[in-house]
């Protein structure tokens, strides 16, 4: 499958996932707000690297998410780890992004997805920053 055409693919099932309930809605930047369904609207959001948690674990950490006041999860697609070997994609198992997103749903959460390749250099940098 064609890089464009993969990513176009996921983005798609990424969008129905974040739509509660699979019903369209409306985002969009308001007078000094945004407004989500026409409603003013705050993004209150936690980085969540589901690749670095394992499986069984991410339910727990949306649900520890939502409990600090969260409403939307940022994630990374690390392409690297999707595409190990050019041309070969891989998302099962811990790599299961649109799972990942459909439980963020199920807990009535936002996602905001950042498609590799670049992912911020705390990581690379040793974890200096924390993370997940």
């Amino acid at each position: 499958m064609k890089m464009k055409k993969l990513l176009t693919l996921l983005l798609a099932v990424l969008l129905l996932a974040g739509c509660a309930g699979n019903q369209p809605g409306t985002f969009e930047a308001g007078k000094n707000t945004f407004l989500l369904n026409g409603k003013p609207f705050v993004v209150k959001a936690a980085e969540v690297h589901y690749p670095r948690i394992p499986r069984e674990y991410w339910e727990h950490r949306i649900e520890m998410c939502k409990a600090l006041g969260m409403n939307t999860l940022c994630l990374y697609v690390f392409w690297n780890l999707h595409e190990e070997t050019p041309g070969k994609y891989d998302f099962t198992g811990n790599k299961d992004i649109a799972a990942f997103c459909k439980l963020a749903q199920k807990h009535g959460m936002y996602v905001i997805v950042r498609p590799g390749p670049y992912v911020c250099a705390e990581w690379e940098m040793g974890g200096l920053l924390g993370g997940c």
